[in-house]
C-alpha cells in the first residue's frame, strides 16, 4: 500500500482545570518452569480474575501479588524505569464523580503526586497513562464526550482532544505514548500520530481490516504490535513492514513488547468468557519477525516461552490489563 501522510486537524479544547472465569491449564510446551533466557528482563504485571493484579519478575520467574483485587480500580500504569506506580481509582460518592489519580514509589509506597479528576461527562470510569518522561498523564474514558485529556502529573490541565475532523473520539480509543511525549491513537480505521502541543496529527496507517486492535508500541517508539483478525502482527512505526508473528488454531491478541523490544508477550487462546470478559494464556515469543505457533493444544514452535511462576507448573492466565516494564 502506498504510504500516506496527511495533516489532520484536531479540535482542541484548552482551559485551566483545577484540579468470571476459571484458570485453565494451557500448554506448557516451550519452556521450563522457572527458567527463562538471561536476556529476558523486566517485570510483567497482569490482571487475573479475583486475584487482582499479579506480577512476575524476569528472568528469575518469581511471581507475587502486586495489587489485591479492587472493583474500584480503573487501571494502573508503571513508569518506564519501573520506579513509579500510577493507580486510577473510582472515588465517586453520591452526586460526586471523583476519580483519584495517585503516583507512588513502587518500592516503598510513598506518594509522589495525588489529585482528584472530574471528567466533562461526569464519568468515574477514567484511565490514565504516564508519559515516558513522567511529566504528563493521558486520560481516556468510556464516554465519547470526554475525549482524550492531557494533564500534568500533578493534575493540572494541559489540553483536551474532543474530535478529529469533526468526528468524536471513540470511547474505546487506544492512546500510546512515544518518546518526546508524542503519542499515537486509534480513530476508526486509522492510526494517527500527534506531537506537542497536540493540535495536529499525521496519518501512520489506514487499517483496512474488518477486525483489528489491541495496539502496543515498543519503548523506543519504532515498532507497533496489534491483533489483526485472529493473530498478532508487527509493523514499523511508519506503517511499513507489516508481518504476522503468531499462529494457531485459535486466536491471539493483547501483545506487549519487552522493555528492550527483543520479545513480545502475547495472549494465546484469546477467548470471550462473558458479556465483557476475555481471558488468555501468557506466552512470550522472540520479536524477530518470524511466525510462531502458540497453540494451546498443539506443539509450539521452538522459542515460545510459556509464562510460569518459579515453583509452579501451570501457565499463567490473564483477563485484563497487562504492563511490561
Amino acid at each position: 500500500m502506498e504510504k500516506i501522510r496527511t495533516t489532520i486537524g484536531l479540535c482542541i479544547l484548552c482551559f485551566l482545570f483545577f484540579v468470571a472465569c476459571s484458570k485453565d491449564d494451557g500448554n506448557d510446551v516451550g519452556g521450563v518452569n522457572g527458567m527463562y533466557p538471561a536476556d529476558l528482563k523486566g517485570t510483567i504485571y497482569y490482571n487475573w480474575a479475583s486475584e487482582g493484579i499479579l506480577k512476575i519478575s524476569l528472568p528469575d520467574g518469581t511471581g507475587s501479588s502486586f495489587i489485591p483485587d479492587d472493583s474500584k480500580l480503573n487501571n494502573i500504569d508503571v513508569s518506564r524505569d519501573g520506579k513509579w506506580k500510577l493507580t486510577v481509582v473510582n472515588a465517586s460518592t453520591i452526586g460526586q464523580y471523583d476519580v483519584r489519580f495517585t503516583i507512588s514509589d513502587i518500592n516503598n509506597g510513598n506518594v509522589v503526586e495525588e489529585f482528584i479528576y472530574n471528567s466533562p461527562a461526569g464519568n468515574s470510569y477514567c484511565k490514565g497513562y504516564l508519559s515516558p518522561d513522567n511529566t504528563l498523564i493521558a486520560v481516556t474514558s468510556n464516554d465519547e464526550e470526554d475525549g482524550i485529556t492531557i494533564l500534568k502529573r500533578n493534575g493540572e490541565f494541559v489540553t483536551r482532544i474532543t474530535n478529529i475532523n469533526g468526528e468524536p473520539i471513540e470511547f474505546n480509543v487506544s492512546v500510546l505514548w512515544l518518546p518526546n511525549n508524542h503519542f499515537i491513537l486509534t480513530h476508526g480505521k486509522y492510526i494517527i500520530r500527534l506531537a506537542p502541543p497536540y493540535n495536529s496529527g499525521s496519518l501512520v496507517k489506514e487499517m483496512n481490516y474488518q477486525d483489528w486492535g489491541e495496539l502496543a508500541v515498543n519503548q523506543a517508539g519504532t515498532q507497533l504490535a496489534m491483533q489483526i483478525a485472529n493473530h498478532v502482527h508487527t509493523m514499523n512505526i511508519d506503517g511499513s513492514n507489516l508481518k504476522q508473528v503468531t499462529t494457531s488454531n485459535f486466536n491471539e491478541s493483547v501483545p506487549l513488547f519487552s522493555p528492550d523490544g527483543k520479545y513480545l508477550l502475547v495472549g494465546s487462546h484469546y477467548r470471550q468468557t462473558g458479556v465483557f470478559g476475555y481471558s488468555w494464556y501468557l506466552k512470550i515469543i522472540p520479536n524477530d519477525g518470524e511466525q510462531y505457533n502458540v497453540d494451546p493444544n498443539e506443539p509450539n514452535s521452538p522459542g515460545v516461552i510459556p509464562v510460569i511462576w518459579k515453583g509452579k507448573d501451570k501457565i499463567e492466565s490473564g483477563g485484563g490489563q497487562m504492563v511490561w516494564r
